[in-house]
């Protein structure tokens, strides 16, 4: 039997199926030893000139109870529509936030809300999307964000669909989360995500990766540089330099202006306090050192940093000084991509989340032989509870051959002979390290060719 290889797309950072054990990374890999008689396939800028979304509705902030201060506005700075709550405990339905529901509601997964409290006392609300496996991805938003950003949205049921169970939760003070809004707050959330992962550790599920888009790309950068309980790590436009952009959302004379009034309130073109800046929180900001925690990162730990071209809140250039600094790197710039990824969410998904499926093509002269090579390969892959796709037949090629009888009759007489190739495809999908062990084993008749893609 001949077996051919080629690999089409790269292996996905994130590889997860139902009830499987995690496939380590070197085990996905495919050796030169596949060539073989048997199937051996391893195979703000100051705050925004307008006041409205970008949907039209209109941009009015609720009032925060308790502190007198104003919560922050329904558009991030990432551009996300959000669900924001009071300074206090009451919840604030934002209407325009209901506008991304249709991303959510877009998937046929489970969905079940979950409330956990943290260290300091405050409920941290999340979503869920079950899909069933034992490992969970957990999704972190960006400043002035929340669960329900679009681009937090959109990865949950990119990933989701991918049989990868999904939680997105807002930081305390954000989303529907408990806690007071603050500015810099990166240890304090990096706390919030520790409390997230030691919550699902106690209900036996661990922390496959963890993702962050903007603010949230430092927070798990910071947590894998303090934790090393995570060995896949994904940062979505992080900023590294976190002095840079300052002035020019406050101004240059921002540090003068803060120590003579202690704060700075951050307000749109209506004159509504948007947020204010203490000068802990300032602090708190400029004293995170990214180049320190990148090079205190697990080595085993893989990191994952996807970035646009045209990234107009974090310069593109941050994310180079990732790769310089983090040993264990993987590097994507998306050409022409923002900041939030607008028309680069397929793209976006296909990089965190690439369809992973191994496609075999058999060929045979005898339908018996590859029918029985096809049924035993079904068999092997779904002992692993990988799926499958086929056997599908595919055209039989026909080559019909003229010869002589004998030469010394004027072509007069001859035979024709035919070779029919019968052909059959099948693809697996969501392969594991079992899958490809267990194909690995099967010796199939050499009456049957063989081609692997990856």
């Amino acid at each position: 039997m001949a077996v051919s290889t080629s690999t089409t797309s790269p292996l996905p950072l994130l590889l997860l199926h139902r009830g499987t054990a995690n496939p380590s990374p070197a085990s996905l890999s495919f050796p030169s030893s596949l060539r073989a008689t048997s199937l051996r396939s391893r195979a703000a800028a100051a705050p925004p000139a307008e006041t409205l979304s970008e949907d039209g509705i209109p941009d009015a902030p609720p009032e925060g109870e308790g502190t007198g201060i104003p919560l922050p506005s329904s558009i991030g700075d990432d551009g996300e529509q959000l669900l924001y709550g009071t300074a206090g405990k009451e919840i604030v339905m934002r209407p325009c936030a209901q506008l991304s529901s249709s991303f959510s509601d877009s998937l046929d997964v489970p969905q079940e809300k979950i409330v956990i409290r943290n260290r300091y006392g405050e409920k941290l609300v999340g979503v869920l999307h079950e899909v069933g496996s034992k490992d969970i991805v957990v999704l972190c938003h960006g400043f002035r964000s929340s669960k329900d950003g679009r681009t937090i949205l959109s990865l949950a049921n990119a990933l989701a669909s991918e049989n990868i169970s999904i939680f997105r939760f807002d930081f305390s003070g954000n989303g529907e989360s408990e806690g007071t809004f603050e500015y810099g707050n990166y240890y304090k959330e990096v706390d919030d995500l520790h409390d997230v992962i030691l919550h699902f550790k106690k209900h036996k599920r661990d922390t496959h990766a963890i993702a962050g888009h903007s603010k949230g790309g430092n927070v798990v950068i910071l947590y894998a540089s303090m934790y090393h309980d995570i060995y896949k790590v994904i940062n979505l436009s992080g900023r590294f330099n976190l002095k840079r952009g300052i002035g020019d959302r406050f101004g240059n004379d921002y540090m003068e202006r803060i120590n003579q009034h202690g704060f700075i309130d951050v307000e749109d073109t209506t004159g509504h306090i948007i947020y204010r800046v203490t000068k802990e929180s300032l602090m708190d900001r400029l004293k995170t050192d990214m180049r320190s925690a990148c090079t205190s990162i697990d080595p085993n730990c893989r990191v994952l940093t996807v970035h646009g071209a045209n990234d107009d809140v974090v310069p593109s250039e941050d994310a180079l000084e990732f790769d310089k600094y983090i040993s264990n790197h993987e590097l994507h710039i998306i050409e022409e991509a923002d900041h939030r990824y607008a028309s680069h969410q397929l793209e976006l998904a296909s990089i965190l989340a690439p369809k992973q499926k191994i496609r075999i093509k058999l060929r045979s002269y005898w339908v018996p032989l590859i029918e029985d090579s096809c049924k035993k390969i079904i068999d092997a892959a779904k002992t692993t509870n990988a799926k499958t796709m086929g056997p599908v037949p595919l055209p039989t090629k026909r080559r019909v051959y003229c010869v002589l009888n004998s030469p010394h009759v004027h072509k007069d007489s001859r035979f024709h002979f035919e070779i029919r190739t019968h052909q059959r495809l099948i693809d697996i999908m969501y392969p594991t390290a079992q899958t490809i062990d267990s194909l690995m084993q099967l010796q199939l008749p050499a009456g049957v060719d063989v081609e692997v893609k990856l």
